[in-house]
């Protein structure tokens, strides 16, 4: 086992090299990003710990305090399939078969050529949109 101190706190690394957190610590890490606004990855490289653990320490925080956490968008849009799908059509102009994607309320129509890195960003920018 080693130790070392940040903050003035002393954190123990023990035999296999994971570190052992002291509460005050922890606290004082909410404390920095909830009242000082440092940035979590700013208090993760003072401690020598990864970002994910420092942000852990504050959504735990603020459980701890009856807080709700929730994301403001929803994780995942809603795809729906109709009952009777459409056929392709095909453009008269280009004579190219175009598909079609309905995703809640929105519809994206795009030629079922188009380079698959192309559709994704066709879908994600719609995402953004709607």
């Amino acid at each position: 086992m080693s130790d070392r101190e940040v903050w003035g706190f002393t954190i123990t690394t023990n035999s296999a090299g994971k570190n052992i957190w002291p509460n005050a610590l922890k606290r004082e890490a909410v404390r920095r990003m909830v009242e000082d606004g440092e940035a979590p990855g700013d208090i993760a490289a003072e401690l020598g710990a990864h970002e994910c653990l420092v942000r852990k320490w504050g959504v735990a925080a603020r459980r701890a305090r009856g807080e709700r956490i929730s994301v403001a968008e929803p994780a995942f849009a809603e795809i729906s399939v109709g009952d009777t799908p459409k056929a392709p059509q095909t453009s008269a102009a280009a004579g190219a078969t175009v598909g079609r994607l309905h995703i809640g309320a929105l519809s994206l129509e795009f030629p079922l050529d188009i380079a698959e890195a192309d559709l994704l960003k066709l879908i994600r920018v719609a995402g953004h949109a709607s």
